[in-house]
Order: C-alpha cells, then sequence, then structure tokens
C-alpha cells in the first residue's frame, strides 16, 4: 500500500487537532497576548523614562557639585591648583554636554514671576521697586526635559520686609469681652 498523498484522491486526510479547532478562538487568544506584549511595552517605556529621569537628576546634582568647586575654588595663582581647576571645568562640560544630549535644559526664572509649577520659594527678600513675587536670585536650579519637570527650582523672590509682615499681623482695637 502506498502512503504518499494523491491529489486525485477523494478526501484529504486531515489531522485531528485541525478537526477540533476553532478559528475564532485561536484569533481572540493571540489579540489577548498581542495586547498583553504592548501593554507590557508602553510599562517598560515608562519603566526606562523614569530611569533616565533619575539617571540625568545625579548628572544634575554632579553638575551642580562641579559648579561649587570652580565656585569656591575661584581663581588660583600656582600651575597645580589652575591644572585641578581646568580638568574640574571640563568634567564640568561633559556633564553638561551630557544633559544637552537629553534635552535637558535649565528653567528660566530669573526676573520672572514665581511659577508655582516650577519652584519652590525659600525665601523673600524686600526690594525697593521691584513687585512682590518677582524672582530675584535662585537658591537652586531648576531643570526640565522632554517628559516633563526634573527637578523644581528653589528661588528668592522679592516681597515685603519684616516690618510690613509685623504690621499685618498686629490686631487693633479689637475687645476682649
Amino acid at each position: 500500500m502506498n502512503d504518499t498523498i494523491r491529489f486525485d484522491d477523494e478526501f484529504y486526510p486531515v489531522p485531528p487537532t485541525a478537526v477540533d479547532a476553532d478559528p475564532a478562538l485561536t484569533i481572540r487568544e493571540l489579540l489577548f497576548r498581542v495586547s498583553r506584549l504592548e501593554q507590557s511595552l508602553d510599562e517598560d517605556r515608562v519603566q526606562a523614562a523614569a530611569d533616565v529621569g533619575e539617571l540625568l537628576l545625579d548628572l544634575i546634582s554632579l553638575s551642580d557639585d562641579v559648579t561649587h568647586i570652580v565656585e569656591r575654588w575661584g581663581v588660583t595663582t600656582n600651575a597645580e591648583g589652575a591644572s585641578i581647576i581646568r580638568s574640574v571645568v571640563a568634567l564640568g562640560k561633559n556633564v553638561v554636554a551630557a544633559l544637552r544630549h537629553h534635552d535637558v535644559k535649565a528653567i528660566s526664572t530669573l526676573g520672572e514671576p514665581v511659577n508655582p509649577k516650577t519652584s519652590d520659594v525659600v525665601a523673600t527678600e524686600p526690594r525697593a521697586n521691584v513687585p512682590n513675587g518677582i524672582v530675584l536670585r535662585e537658591e537652586r536650579v531648576g531643570y526640565a526635559w522632554s517628559h516633563g519637570l526634573l527637578r523644581r527650582a528653589q528661588v528668592v523672590v522679592s516681597g515685603p520686609d519684616a516690618d510690613e509682615r509685623a504690621g499685618d499681623d498686629v490686631v487693633t482695637g479689637a475687645d476682649d469681652e
């Protein structure tokens, strides 16, 4: 007997699993698996962005440290000190280049009204000819990137002096009875 399939046979042998197969159910199962994979991919993207954000915050902190070292060291007169400062400045430039590569930008706050979405007020100082609530200086620079805010700025704003604030707290003409 010949076991080869001939195309002129009256029937084609069908495997038992194909006879019991439900194509609609199989397609639904495949679509469910695809949706789970897409959801997993979205979750992985969110986690990757959070991980990159943490890394960028570490780079920002390193940049702050380099800036403070250079500011504290100042202008040096000996060759060894100048060499160290040049190396630290080169390191700072590399950190800034890495931040720029990831589209990290400092938030511009100086001379503008304080923005509570991007800045925290750490102090107020009275200033003549400057309206209240204008940023005078940054204690810590804030940063943003394409995925949103990385770090809030800490700012000092113009405000009333201590005498004016104390005058607001005094209650006059109140009866205690």
